[in-house]
């Protein structure tokens, strides 16, 4: 097999920018694999602010955010910036960064400009005029038009500011701080990499991300993956030294001997090799799908009662064309939940991968790289846990692991329940409407059902792919104490063997780190750290909760419709 073209990074990290010269001035410092778990103290040279901390949400940001989301662009927005960042040039920088009012070509394209101008900035302006037409105007000027369909669609608009806002929750300070510079400190491209739909979910078109999230991970952990190695065989470890395809992570480094590999190669290979694939090949498709779904609900059954589809009056037919582009913006929530899925999915694969490498017969060179994946000899890589040095290096990874996109991560968790939260809120105004008996027209009850529907049905997907991520947990952990029980009886075997001394000692060692191992998994996965829905670790006792709630707020609906009797006119209005 040839070796591999080294990919050549490109960094947009504020703090410590990874480079192989770096990583390798501190490995060859060194003096053994536990140093380079202790990050910080070992790089006596650099600061420590110099490295990343775990991130933590923000609520001075989500605040900021959601004023900035919600006030109007172009004039409320980059005034409110003036008030809330206390000096011109901050708000200037902040007003082009978050586009409140796109007009410098030195923070964005000339295509990103003309985009908000012509698209975004009159949508937004008129979802405001026509909420407050729906619910202002004299009843008599805007009897063709049901307000609940305006509301409905600001709600979807509402509820996107709201994700957005969360997004702004969970930058790292140093991002927040860029934001308020002048290009190129920030531009579209780092906008487009921090974008959860566009950067995170295809980072094969953006050279770096991968190396960055894997370096802020390693340095949230106090960890250098590449200073720990690890053991495979003589075999597989002389076929994957010729792998070396990342000059961040290369396949031997001067803390690897002769039989070892550095564990930070393992690692980036494992999350490249799921990473670099579209995730769920028909999330697209399916959004598409959804975004035609509300739209049609309204506007079909607007037509089947013989109603004009966009009114008569001036003011009706503004409400009618805002609430067709808030019911078209919609799909983006749905999207952010086939991401929320997609994500976890990927997370979960690459966990599994992890695990696949500790378990006999190991894990196949090609599902991790390439050039094995015409390779027919079934190759594969094992690492044996009955070596301490093996143990180390995997728990270490496990941690890294786990770490990886944090700031995504914990957006992506956010984002789930958000659009629980919703779902719910839909069912809610349902059962307001049918027991207050408000007037309402029926495609209202058209387009709540739909938007349950569409949206309990993403989210219980998402749901479902969050559990299968928590559960891998509890399954690995199974695995450890599985490990534990043979070694203990191998050294019981050899103890009446009277036999083995060095062998024993081996295997006491790492039974030994083995238990901190099952002990570090079961608090930091399952107690401290876990995957969370609503602030609940992800189990099926969560998604029966949320099933629950949406089919009794459904079904309480429905007994409103029999018990008040609801009828409807020819026009198909609710008859009081």
């Amino acid at each position: 097999m040839a070796k591999n073209t080294l990919k050549k990074i490109q960094s947009f990290l504020s703090l410590r920018k990874p480079s192989n010269q770096d990583d390798e001035k501190f490995i060859s410092g060194i003096d053994s694999p536990y140093q380079a778990a202790k990050l910080r103290s070992a790089s006596k040279n650099k600061s420590v602010d110099s490295f990343h901390s775990p991130v933590s949400f923000s609520w001075t940001a989500f605040w900021k955010s959601f004023i900035y989301e919600n006030l109007p662009p172009v004039i409320f927005s980059p005034l409110a910036a003036i008030f809330l960042e206390g000096s011109l040039a901050r708000a200037w920088h902040v007003s082009q960064n978050r586009q409140l009012i796109a007009v410098s070509t030195k923070h964005h394209s000339l295509s990103t400009i003309r985009n908000n101008w012509l698209i975004i900035y009159p949508a937004s302006w008129l979802m405001n005029i026509g909420l407050f037409l729906a619910l202002f105007s004299d009843k008599n000027i805007i009897q063709n038009i049901d307000p609940f369909h305006m509301i409905l669609a600001y709600l979807l608009l509402f509820f996107r500011r709201l994700i957005i806002a969360t997004k702004y929750g969970y930058f790292r300070p140093e991002d927040l701080e860029r934001l308020c510079l002048p290009a190129p400190d920030w531009d579209d491209n780092k906008t487009v990499r921090r974008l959860i739909a566009q950067g995170w979910m295809r980072p094969w078109e953006f050279p770096g991300l991968i190396e960055d999230e894997l370096t802020i991970a390693m340095d949230e952990n106090d960890i250098c993956l590449q200073g720990i190695p690890i053991e495979p065989d003589k075999k597989t470890r002389d076929i994957l030294i010729k792998e070396s395809n990342s000059e961040l992570f290369p396949s031997s480094t001067s803390s690897t001997k002769e039989n070892e590999l550095p564990s930070g190669f393992i690692l980036y290979n494992i999350i490249n090799s799921v990473y670099r694939l579209p995730a769920l090949k028909y999330m697209q498709q399916l959004t598409y799908v959804c975004m035609l779904l509300l739209p049609a609900a309204a506007f079909l059954s607007k037509y089947f009662y013989g109603m004009d589809l966009f009114g008569i009056t001036p003011q009706e037919k503004i409400i009618s064309v805002a609430t067709l582009f808030g019911f078209f913006n919609g799909f983006q929530l749905m999207m952010f939940g086939m991401v929320c899925a997609a994500d976890y999915e990927r997370r979960y694969a690459s966990s599994k991968k992890l695990g696949e490498l500790v378990s006999y017969p190991g894990l196949k060179l090609s599902s991790i790289f390439k050039s094995f994946y015409q390779d027919k000899k079934g190759d594969k890589v094992f690492i044996d846990l009955q070596k301490r040095v093996n143990v180390f290096a995997w728990m270490n990874m496990r941690n890294v692991l786990r770490s990886f996109g944090e700031t995504y991560y914990l957006r992506i968790q956010g984002y789930t329940s958000i659009l629980i939260f919703y779902s719910l809120l839909c069912v809610g105004i349902l059962n307001l409407i049918v027991w207050t008996g408000m007037k309402h027209h029926i495609s209202t009850v058209y387009v709540i059902a739909t938007v349950i529907v569409a949206v309990s049905v993403i989210c219980l997907f998402a749901i479902s792919k969050a559990i299968q991520l928590q559960s891998l947990s509890a399954k690995h952990r199974d695995f450890i104490r599985n490990e534990l029980f043979i070694i203990e009886e191998e050294i019981w075997e050899l103890k009446q063997a009277g036999k083995g001394e060095e062998r024993i000692n081996d295997l006491l060692s790492a039974k030994a780190l083995l238990q901190q191992v099952d002990e570090s998994i079961n608090y930091k996965e399952l107690i401290y750290k876990p995957t969370t829905i609503f602030g609940y670790a992800a189990n099926n006792g969560v998604m029966g909760s949320v099933l629950g709630l949406v089919l009794t707020g459904v079904l309480f609906a429905i007994q409103g419709f029999v018990s008040v009797g609801i009828v409807y006119d020819s026009m198909g209005w609710f008859i009081p």
